[in-house]
């Protein structure tokens, strides 16, 4: 439904329908002209200052300059350009096929038959200076030397003696920001902008006028983000949840009165809210309005018990608690040991004395002024969903959050055409870190649901034309059971991705069976660290099930041993994230992370305590926890790797692993592996559990006991609870 109705920000003139005083500038290059994704290239957001004329984009990934000549003629000469922005060079020098002095003299003629025609030039490099962190210009020390600084010094000659413009390095701005990569050659949209800002004083000159402040590169908290949404976006859907539909420009007024009434209600400006609440619309308000005041969202899983519930409250003495209703027994007992804490409901009900009602703070008038939001301030406070400890609560800070969304695009490929389904609870990592904060990014909806059954979802997915699609595994599992599934329209979709526990290859096998063309996507990260860090594309999936894929750009990983030394590829260790990987902290527990910080080779690392191994081919595989692993007669056993076997047989549906200890005649072994099997097809017998075991695992890796269950225990997070199993 939305997808249609989708309008460009600015307006851009039809290719061949150019008034008197409109420009034609073409981009001629090679990838880094090209990249971006839709509508997140250099020339779009070039187009987005300068809507009067008219660019167009002949970048092609993978070009060099012998490549360019070749289509020279038909994609520039034939358009009739007045300006030409000429990016090539560094597949040549990636390539090394020819010498240096190649590539000039074909920059050369280039140059030369453009000016014939009166065209004027801009010569953009990649080999020029760039600046630092602290502002100066240096060297570049990656992707550069000799032969590309040889190739610089030419390439500025040459246009200085044809009368052109020279940019040395377009990427000046960004070769040391993380953010602005789509990996580790080629900007993001992000990245682009800077790029634009680079060549936007050029082309004011040539132009003869001023950039629109359009695309800036100055978002630096998710405030920012939805301030730009509302600002260049704002008669664009923003959320649906049932027949609530809210455009951004909506979804800002009411989350700017909600602000005021939760300042004044919490008597502080920048507020902690404790939320206990199912997905709603309601959520999504407070979410951005928290985010409008610089306060911090304080997410509580509606599955917690008192007692932990009972702990967050105390740790981070929220000034706020937001529930449905009266009925939240369990948090509003919690909530009693904060005799100061202000009470939020969403519904009515017979009573409520004490609660401020939502709707009342949804009325509140009066002035609101955004105060300064420094890009570390902290605007999440999520807790951990241990199996064993209690809920920690990890710190999430605006600057973490812009790296989150970024990376979060680069695994799923989000596009500003994506409608996407909310349907991962609120209270966890996925929704907040990244759903949220990348659709505002990208002003694109969300359509929020709390149904998690599968044919709503169906019915959901048909009627709004959703395109991406992000659960758990037992969703998915619940989906291709349906009887009725092929009656279903799904053709909006374009992505199914999943993520918190391995998935049978059975459920793969059927998702692309019912959903081909849509690709599926495995990925992987901690709530302690601050982005996803693995993504397994579909083609790897069936093949590497157990795997959670390979790392995403600017993410850095070790397996080490128990002294801490890297192990070879093949090899089981534990874990380790780079700490820049990884949250700044806990919540009001300063030196808690820095337990699990090692420094190895001279830096400092994460521990996760999660038992992993890494193939030649760069693919990681989690082997479950230091405290998962089974000795059987002296022989180390990774649960996970018997689950990822059992998970490959098609008639099982879940299944948990672990250590019981060995009794009888065979106490010597010490443990023995019991396998507890949750069946997708009541005709799964045990025989064949061993049969498939027996082809796939050594003799000391097999099940001792098999015993079918109707459900595995879990925690309020989801995550199977293994001392719960007898």
């Amino acid at each position: 439904m939305w997808r249609a109705t989708f309008q460009r920000v600015f307006l851009i003139p039809a290719l061949g329908n150019r008034g008197e005083s409109t420009m034609r500038i073409i981009c001629f290059g090679d990838s880094l002209s090209s990249c971006g994704g839709e509508r997140g290239r250099y020339s779009d957001i070039l187009q987005d200052r300068f809507p009067r004329h008219e660019f167009v984009n002949k970048g092609v990934g993978g070009e060099t300059f012998v490549d360019a000549r070749a289509r020279f003629d038909a994609d520039v000469l034939a358009l009739a350009p007045d300006i030409v922005l000429i990016e090539f060079g560094a597949n040549d020098w990636w390539r090394d096929e020819r010498p240096f002095a190649a590539w000039a003299a074909d920059l050369e003629y280039m140059v030369c038959e453009l000016r014939k025609r009166n065209v004027r030039v801009v010569v953009l490099g990649v080999f020029g200076l760039y600046r630092n962190r602290a502002g100066q210009r240096v060297p570049k020390v990656y992707g550069i030397d000799a032969r590309a600084v040889a190739y610089r010094d030419l390439e500025a000659s040459i246009a200085a003696r044809h009368g052109c413009e020279y940019v040395a390095n377009i990427q000046e701005d960004i070769i040391q920001d993380r953010c602005g990569w789509r990996d580790r050659n080629h900007p993001n949209e992000y990245g682009n902008r800077c790029v634009a800002d680079t060549l936007e004083p050029v082309l004011e000159k040539l132009l003869g006028e001023k950039a629109l402040p359009a695309r800036k590169p100055t978002l630096h908290t998710t405030r920012d983000f939805w301030n730009e949404a509302v600002a260049l976006a704002p008669d664009r859907p923003a959320a649906v949840h049932g027949d609530w539909r809210l455009t951004f420009a909506e979804a800002d007024a009411l989350a700017t009165r909600l602000a005021c009434g939760l300042r004044n209600l919490a008597g502080c400006e920048h507020p902690k809210v404790a939320v206990f609440l199912p997905n709603s619309m309601e959520y999504f308000l407070l979410y951005w309005a928290i985010v409008k005041l610089g306060g911090a969202i304080v997410p509580l899983n509606t599955w917690l018990r008192t007692d932990s519930l009972d702990g967050i409250f105390r740790n981070v003495r929220p000034e706020l608690l937001v529930v449905q209703s009266e009925r939240d027994r369990d948090v509003l007992q919690a909530a009693a040991c904060l005799p100061e804490l202000k009470l939020i409901r969403v519904k009515a009900a017979a009573d409520a004395s004490g609660m401020t009602t939502f709707s009342t703070l949804l009325e509140t008038h009066g002035a609101f002024t955004e105060q300064p939001l420094p890009e570390d301030t902290v605007s999440i406070i999520m807790h951990t969903s241990g199996t064993t400890a209690a809920p920690k609560g990890a710190v999430m800070r605006h600057v973490d959050l812009i790296f989150n969304v970024m990376a979060t695009i680069n695994a799923q490929d989000f596009g500003p055409s994506d409608v996407h389904l909310l349907v991962n609870p609120m209270f966890h990592c996925t929704a907040l870190y990244s759903s949220l904060p990348a659709a505002a990014y990208q002003k694109t909806p969300v359509i929020i649901t709390a149904d998690t059954a599968p044919d709503s979802l169906l019915a959901l997915i048909a009627r709004e034309r959703i395109t991406t699609f992000l659960t758990v595994p037992s969703i998915l599992q619940r989906v291709v059971a349906l009887p009725n599934l092929k009656d279903v329209d799904t053709s909006s979709l374009r992505l199914i991705a999943y993520a918190g526990s391995p998935m049978p290859v059975g459920t793969i096998q059927k998702l692309q069976l019912h959903f081909p063309g849509v690709e599926l996507h495995n990925f992987f990260g901690l709530t302690e660290t601050i982005s996803a860090t693995h993504v397994l594309l579909g083609e790897d999936a069936e093949q590497r099930p157990a795997s959670i894929g390979k790392l995403l750009p600017f993410v850095e990983a070790l397996i080490v041993d128990e002294q801490f030394q890297p192990v070879p590829a093949g090899t089981t260790g534990e874990l380790l994230f780079a700490r820049e990987n990884a949250i700044e902290g806990y919540y009001n527990q300063p030196g808690k992370l820095e337990e699990a910080v090692v420094t190895v080779n001279g830096r400092a690392w994460f521990r996760t305590g999660d038992l992993a191994l890494v193939d030649e081919d760069g693919y990681f595989f989690v082997q479950g926890r230091k405290k998962d692993m089974i000795i059987v007669g002296g022989e180390n056993v990774f649960a996970a790797e018997v689950e990822g076997v059992l998970l490959g047989l098609p008639k099982v549906r879940e299944v948990a692993v672990k250590g019981v200890p060995a009794t009888g005649v065979r106490e010597s072994l010490g443990e023995l592996i019991k396998a507890y099997i949750v069946r997708d097809d009541p005709s799964l017998t045990e025989t064949e559990v061993r049969r498939h075991c027996h082809a796939r695992l050594p003799s000391y890796k097999l099940p001792h006991i098999i015993e079918f269950r109707d459900a595995l225990p879990r925690n309020p997070a989801g995550k199977v609870v293994k001392t719960e199993l007898e």
